[in-house]
């Protein structure tokens, strides 16, 4: 494996193993942020500053397969076994499949009223697909899988997810995709950003 390579595979897998919330706030954001040419934002209830003024809410949900069953794990062996088969960056889903895997990633507390643009960005074994969405776009009956409820602002129309299933994959790709990225550009973007390339 060349070192380009490797580099691909080892930031794919750190993001996959990652916590939630550090690879979407640490990782992701400023991936995005440095992709798109925006600003850090200067208030918490967004992400990231467009040169304009435009609002940007960043998220990212990693598409993997459901765990692993651990019912049948009788022996220690099996114990240990069912531990590195359950791993997150094992279950990943390569976007060839993102139309028949079965997987759900959700896209949560997204709080409508504080951005102009949601960007959301689904992490495949494969690639990144980044989607954009106008605010007054996202709203129940009009975008996929929208739900009113959720998050703080437990109030209909302020705060809500939806969920990118493969039922819902192709109508996000068809009206929100704004691109693919594979894993190459990322770690090549995260070598620039560390002064390394």
């Amino acid at each position: 494996m060349e070192k380009e390579e490797l580099l691909e595979w080892v930031v794919r897998n750190g993001l996959f193993l990652a916590a939630s919330r550090t690879y979407g706030e640490q990782y992701v954001e400023p991936f995005v942020r440095e992709w798109y040419g925006l600003n850090e934002a200067t208030y918490a209830d967004h992400d990231a500053l467009g040169t304009d003024g435009t609002k940007y809410e960043i998220k990212s949900c990693k598409v993997m397969k459901s765990s692993v069953n651990r019912r049948g794990s009788r022996t220690l062996l099996q114990r240990v076994l069912y531990e590195n088969d359950n791993l997150s960056h094992k279950r990943a889903v390569p976007f060839s499949d993102a139309k028949t895997a079965k997987y759900d990633a959700n896209v949560q507390n997204v709080k409508r009223d504080h951005f102009d643009i949601l960007i959301y960005v689904l992490l495949f074994a494969d690639c990144l697909k980044i989607f954009w969405a106008n605010a007054e776009d996202i709203k129940v009956g009009q975008f996929r899988g929208w739900s009113d409820r959720h998050g703080r602002y437990d109030q209909p129309g302020k705060s809500g997810q939806f969920n990118v299933t493969k039922s819902t994959i192709e109508w996000h790709i068809e009206n929100h995709l704004k691109e693919t990225i594979s894993y190459e550009d990322l770690a090549n973007t995260f070598s620039k950003m560390s002064g390394t390339q």
